[in-house]
């Protein structure tokens, strides 16, 4: 037997029935607020991660999937996807339209990591990309999205927790800091840590193994931040706390790809314990730059699918459910039977056509086993009348209507 490969899922039933609803939900409010859908290719040229994402991020050093392809050149399937929107922003030259330009996305990300809980080597991101502005009511904008679609879900005790990373102007003060004060814990670091120090030591404040102790202990990038930085940061605080949306500055919070600038933030969930990020964003006003484009400031978020999905399950949550209706005929009433088939599918329902036939006691069983709500008996003498048996599967109660009449029996019924 061929099973899947490690790490990545089959989505079926319950799970596959949740996953469509988040995907509407999430499509429908990043559309209100004026986002429109981009598709992306699942592969691109492996340098626009090792430009974007960064060469010192463990992304790029261990969890890529990179191949050749068969003209030599290097493939990597996406580990992210706010790289390809900004590649897809410069190729199609999307600065020339109306700014800012934003954009919408749901799709497939590939990442060779351990497989958890929530956490898979194929997975799945929604996200928000807004360029051509470097505003902070851009940057609460994507909060607001991210805030609303945890709200929708009802997913509470949310909020969010942000910190600013600087621009070039001010960055390097604070990396010079910062491996000042780190360089007498050299040998606590872990080879990971030790190898970043002179690279990359932001990285440090990110890595789950250093001591919160010693994170505490470090100087705080906010207080390295230029006027330019520190404004900015300042008005953003200022309208999330106008709009009432409880945040709480977090001076370790650098997130993990090397394109992010300025304001970063995370949106969390306190009833989720230690794994309580849900949607993780912010600013990079320097990336479509840093690929070839011209600078465009920009901002947005991503979210992982699979780990909202179980926070979901664990809340008990339902999925909103059609009515299933089955349609039961004998040989004589097909054709009768595939009409009003087709009319319940037109008005919302989910329609099944027993595909067996044969007597009623044989079709109503598997109408049972199919957890149908109604089913609709269509026999010759009904037809010559103008009428049909609708049977309700829960209350076993059953009643004769007009066949004009069949939509709306079935809806008010369902509704007493």
């Amino acid at each position: 037997m061929i099973k899947s490969i490690k790490g990545f899922k089959d989505i079926f039933d319950e799970d596959a029935a949740i996953f469509k609803e988040i995907e509407t939900l999430v499509s429908q409010i990043a559309k209100s607020f004026g986002y429109h859908y981009i598709i992306l290719p699942t592969a691109e040229y492996s340098e626009l991660f090792n430009r974007s994402v960064g060469e010192e991020t463990d992304i790029v050093e261990k969890e890529m999937y990179t191949f050749e392809d068969k003209g030599g050149r290097s493939i990597t399937l996406r580990p992210e996807i706010t790289a390809s929107v900004a590649r897809s922003f410069i190729e199609n030259h999307f600065e020339t339209r109306p700014s800012p330009f934003k954009v919408y996305y749901f799709g497939q990300c590939f990442r060779y990591e351990k497989p958890q809980k929530g956490r898979f080597r194929e997975f799945y991101q929604f996200g928000v990309e807004a360029f051509g502005d470097e505003s902070p009511i851009l940057d609460v904008e994507v909060i607001q999205i991210a805030f609303e679609i945890l709200k929708k879900l009802e997913i509470r005790n949310t909020r969010v927790k942000i910190n600013s990373i600087g621009c070039k102007e001010c960055r390097s003060n604070y990396r010079n800091a910062l491996i000042k004060a780190l360089e007498p814990h050299y040998e606590d670091l872990c080879n990971d840590c030790k190898r970043r120090l002179n690279t990359n030591p932001l990285r440090i404040l990110d890595c789950k193994r250093e001591a919160k102790e010693l994170k505490d202990s470090l100087p705080k990038n906010i207080d390295f931040l230029c006027d330019k930085c520190r404004n900015h940061l300042s008005k953003t605080l200022r309208i999330l706390q106008d709009l009432k949306i409880p945040y709480v500055i977090d001076n370790t919070l650098v997130r993990g790809l090397d394109y992010y600038t300025r304001a970063v933030f995370e949106v969390v969930s306190d009833d989720l314990g230690a794994q309580n990020a849900l949607i993780g964003g912010g600013r990079y006003d320097y990336l479509v730059e840093q690929l070839g484009g011209r600078p465009t400031p920009a901002v947005g978020f991503a979210m992982g699918i699979e780990r909202l999905l179980e926070v979901l399950k664990g809340q008990s949550y339902k999925t909103t459910k059609k009515t299933i209706v089955y349609i039961i005929y004998f040989e004589e009433t097909l054709n009768k039977a595939l009409e009003i088939s087709s009319l319940l599918r037109e008005n919302g329902f989910i329609t099944l056509l027993d595909q067996k036939g044969g007597n009623l006691k044989g079709q109503l069983e598997r109408s049972v086993k199919k957890n149908s709500d109604f089913a609709v008996i269509i026999g010759e003498d009904e037809i010559k009348r103008g009428t049909l048996q609708v049977k309700n599967m829960n209350s076993k109660e059953q009643k004769e209507t007009n066949i004009t009449e069949l939509t709306k029996t079935i809806k008010e019924w369902g509704n007493a």
